[in-house]
């Protein structure tokens, strides 16, 4: 009988306790509040057709007529705007991001999300209601700032990128690129200038160079070519800003395949970073990369063919590396379908190592031709052999320039070539040397 009554008053004892705990529970303000944090609607980047960002004075505006027309910088400027980095800013903001925490009740000014601080983005997907609205404080890291939603009070830290995110000038957001004419539609780049004129002309998909007695170096033209063909602004500049263009260092022209062309004024104002020019009718005077100015001024001599080889490297029947009386050689077996070394005897090669310097001798390319023609043999060579019975032999000089470069002399030419010395090791240690 007792042990019964004890089973009784322990069960008893457990329900007033579980009983407590609800009462208890139902009482509790923090425990009825745990709904879970908002979040900002995701929406489709595609549909979006305007975004606005501003303050209670000034608003930046860009718009587009559709999903797939361009899109405009209409206010406070009116420009094209960079399709690249609008999008950009639309998918980063319209991907659905949630608020990480709720920080604070009202007390808006110490977090920049009152009305007279605070930065209101939009994004519009064709209704006269955003389909996204945040607005945007004081930043709280790199990638976060303290925001608040349309009227509400409440604040919270979300990831929508820092207060410069949408602090942005309206001058960012304008259409920086200048000409993106792919290289192959190119025809010709003539060039004046103090120095004498540049022709390059494309016929075939060979560059040649008007009035040079050198075969031309096809990859060194496509260079010039492209980095003419594509520009890019990094800073627009209004039509006064002083670059030089009084007396300009060169002018350009760009002849495509349709017959159309473009006009590049190089400015002569001079930076080891940047270079300025005016592109066609344009007014404005732009800053873009330093590689410009470089390509326009080019020495006609610096476009001299630099490539040594040539030949197909699957063509190659045998190589061999030859270096203070030692030869290392090895060819290329099709039954085995392995390099088998046929010198010395007893000798192993990395497969992967000769397959590599096997390439890399097709692609051979020198960085330059010594201006003096002074050659002096060191004794290492290398030698191919192609299956059609052709020949190549590349000889080579003692480093110099602190071993950067060696010197070198390829069958059936007379230049002395300049060759990076790292390549040649890479092709050296191939043969166990």
């Amino acid at each position: 009988m007792i042990a019964s009554v004890t089973v009784k008053s322990r069960v008893f004892i457990v329900m007033t306790m579980v009983l407590g705990a609800l009462v208890w529970l139902d009482r509790s303000p923090d425990a009825v509040e745990v709904s879970a944090l908002p979040m900002l609607p995701a929406v489709v980047a595609e549909t979006v057709t305007r975004v606005t960002i501003g303050d209670q004075i000034n608003s930046l505006v860009l718009e587009r007529s559709g999903p797939d027309a361009p899109w405009q910088l209409v206010a406070p400027l009116q420009y094209a705007a960079d399709d690249a980095v609008v999008l950009g800013f639309v998918k980063a903001l319209g991907a659905g991001i949630p608020m990480d925490v709720r920080v604070d009740e009202g007390n808006l000014e110490a977090y920049g999300v009152d009305d007279q601080h605070a930065l209101r983005a939009e994004l519009y997907a064709g209704g006269a209601e955003p389909a996204l609205a945040v607005i945007v404080g004081k930043s709280a890291g790199p990638d976060s700032a303290f925001v608040r939603l349309p009227g509400s009070d409440t604040v919270y830290r979300a990831a929508v990128g820092a207060r410069s995110r949408f602090e942005r000038a309206a001058g960012e957001w304008r259409d920086r690129a200048l000409l993106d004419v792919p290289k192959e539609k190119v025809r010709s780049l003539v060039v004046e200038r103090a120095e004498g004129p540049l022709s390059l002309v494309q016929a075939g998909g060979v560059w040649s160079l008007q009035g040079a007695a050198f075969t031309v170096d096809d990859k060194g033209a496509q260079l010039v070519v492209g980095a003419v063909a594509k520009l890019r602004a990094a800073e627009i500049h209004a039509p006064t800003y002083e670059a030089g263009f009084a007396e300009p260092a060169a002018v350009a022209t760009l002849t495509l395949d349709d017959g159309s062309a473009h006009r590049i004024v190089l400015g002569s104002r001079q930076d080891p970073r940047a270079a300025w020019i005016r592109i066609d009718d344009r007014p404005e005077i732009f800053r873009v990369a330093s590689k410009v100015r470089t390509a326009l001024l080019l020495e006609p001599a610096a476009l001299r063919d630099l490539s040594l080889a040539g030949f197909d490297r699957l063509a190659i029947e045998s190589v061999a590396w030859t270096e203070s009386s030692l030869t290392v050689a090895v060819a290329w077996s099709p039954e085995a379908v392995a390099w088998v070394v046929t010198q010395p005897a007893n000798m192993e090669v990395d497969q992967k190592a000769i397959a590599a310097a096997a390439g890399a001798l097709s692609e051979l390319r020198a960085v330059g031709i010594a201006s003096d023609g002074a050659f002096a043999p060191s004794g290492t060579q290398v030698r191919v052999a192609l299956r059609e019975g052709a020949r190549w032999q590349l000889d080579l000089g003692k480093p110099e320039a602190e071993g950067k470069v060696v010197r070198a002399r390829v069958t059936g030419r007379s230049d002395v070539y300049l060759l990076d010395a790292r390549v040649l090791a890479e092709i050296r240690g191939a043969f166990g040397r």
